[in-house]
């Protein structure tokens, strides 16, 4: 799925810029 990866690509660079913020807290 490529909506999937995209996701993925999202999300790990939000837990790069956000490191100190559990990923959890955005939803």
């Amino acid at each position: 799925m490529k909506l999937r990866k995209i996701l993925k690509n999202i999300f790990d660079t939000y837990c790069k810029t956000f490191k100190d913020v559990p990923p959890a807290g955005m939803f």
